[in-house]
């Protein structure tokens, strides 16, 4: 792994934490658009790839949208359907007895991707309030 990060991946990292929930790439590309020089669609992705390389973000697949969560191999992405808030959720056990189920149906997977939506336990306070 290379040291540091560079400047489009340290600004993007910057937008993504400052972010109410996950972000496209063309809304970190509007916003980037708005500092100094010129900034196209590959810059994004190129600095995407490198945090998602690093572990600093996480590729949301059903939202089509990259949040600034750590990423764990175990960790099940759960997603606020009211607030927007991403988190991972520990989940080895999941992981292991879906990986034994795929292999024992002869199935090589690449790699596992589960998302949940749902309402985080704040939002759900606040509908019982």
């Amino acid at each position: 792994m290379r040291d540091g990060l560079t400047r489009n991946e340290t600004e993007v990292l910057a937008l993504l934490r400052a972010a109410d929930g996950p972000m496209s790439a063309y809304q970190l590309l509007s916003q980037m658009q708005h500092g100094p020089g010129a900034v196209a669609p590959p810059t994004v992705y190129r600095a995407l790839k490198g945090l998602e390389d690093a572990g600093l973000v996480r590729k949301i697949e059903t939202l089509r949208a990259w949040a600034a969560v750590k990423t764990d191999a175990s960790g099940v992405v759960v997603i606020c359907d009211d607030c927007g808030t991403v988190r991972t959720v520990t989940a080895p056990n999941l992981f292991e007895t879906l990986h034994q189920s795929l292999e024992a149906e002869g199935f090589t997977e690449a790699r596992q991707t589960i998302e949940v939506h749902g309402s985080c336990s704040d939002c759900t306070a606040g509908h019982r309030a």
